[in-house]
């Protein structure tokens, strides 16, 4: 086997950052566009065939392959079958951006993503951490008092070693300018997969698991659970992406699969309507309103709407509940009484 931490010229305690920049040096360096040596188009491909092999072996911070035997045979194992399968498809790709134009390798996908998708995707990891940690539980206990501290505390506290420390790495490396300048070239790569499935997953919690009778503070703790467990299998996976992937679509994404399944899947609608009041926190994003007889007082799920005007300006609201494949209530569909006929609100972004 070629010496791949020789040809990027790093050591075999690399980092991924170490190695990427590596990567892109040398790359620079054998671009056969710029460099016309005779043998800069094989040097080029050795770059790109060791970035590549040591980009599917090394891990976070270090090359935690070597640390054991049993780890030393895995890679052994691997080795194999990247010399039978990998190796090819590698050069091949290379020979590609080989026959680029200097100037388009450098816009590359391949070259310009191993630099930016960390920028990029570091940032909103950060701003979600700090939205899970700090704005939910305010928000929680706005609405529901101090048992939802006490809830979050359970889940924060014990998990605080998994995220302070990203926190404090993601605030101390942000960088504005270089942010706006990456964010381009990273949303051509895998990140919009990430981003696009997340998204899928904060609509099924909008509209179907805040709509399912459960207390809220349940709901909320489920999924806050779902990500501390993403973070703490992340390290058992090499890849960055399939990292990302773990902890912010594979394991909410179980917990959304759940209320999907038992919101799409319910039967037997039974319609209920009630006199309401509303409560305003001087908030135009949300409001919480007040059934008659304190009906459904522990399922604010329901109780609570993003656009205010629809409440405000009416007194009456109907539910067509459900029951649910798993055997949990859901509000299928939810209805405003307007002052001269009946209002639905389903795309009314209910939560």
């Amino acid at each position: 086997m070629n010496n791949y931490y020789h040809i990027l010229g790093v050591t075999p305690n690399a980092t991924l950052e170490q190695i990427k920049k590596a990567y892109r040096e040398k790359a620079k360096l054998y671009h056969p566009d710029v460099n016309k040596a005779a043998d800069a188009h094989d040097h080029f491909i050795l770059v790109n065939e060791a970035y590549e092999y040591l980009l599917n072996t090394t891990g976070n911070n270090t090359n935690r392959i070597k640390r054991n035997r049993e780890k030393s045979q895995k890679q052994a194992a691997y080795q194999q079958q990247w010399e039978q399968e990998e190796r090819q498809k590698v050069r091949d790709r290379a020979r590609e951006y080989a026959r680029m134009k200097y100037e388009a390798y450098l816009k590359s996908d391949v070259y310009r993503t191993t630099e930016a998708i960390n920028v990029v995707v570091d940032f909103f990891v950060t701003l979600l951490l700090l939205a899970i940690v700090v704005l939910l539980p305010i928000l929680s206990y706005r609405e529901m008092g101090s048992g939802a501290l006490f809830l979050w505390a359970i889940i924060i506290i014990p998990t605080f070693p998994l995220w302070f420390r990203f926190i404090v790495r993601g605030l101390g490396n942000i960088d504005f300018q270089s942010f706006f300048v990456k964010t381009k070239s990273t949303f051509r790569s895998r990140i919009i997969n990430i981003i696009l499935l997340f998204a899928v997953n904060l609509f099924i919690f909008f509209q179907m698991a805040l709509n399912t009778l459960l207390p809220i503070n349940w709901i909320l703790g489920v999924y806050g659970s779902s990500f501390i467990l993403g973070f703490a299998l992340a390290p058992l996976v090499k890849r960055n992406y399939h990292k990302y992937m773990l902890r912010f679509n594979i394991t909410p994404g179980l917990v959304s699969l759940f209320f999907l399944l038992n919101y799409v899947f319910s039967t037997n609608p039974i319609s209920e309507t009630y006199w309401y009041t509303y409560r305003s926190y001087n908030s135009t994003l949300f409001s919480t309103i007040e059934l008659e007889d304190n009906a459904y007082q522990a399922f604010k799920g329901i109780r609570i709407f993003v656009i205010e005007d629809n409440v405000k300006e009416n007194s009456r609201i109907s539910y067509e509940f459900q029951d649910g494949l798993f055997g949990l209530r859901v509000a299928k569909h939810i209805y405003i009484y307007a002052p001269i006929h009946l209002h639905k609100i389903e795309d009314a972004s209910c939560i």
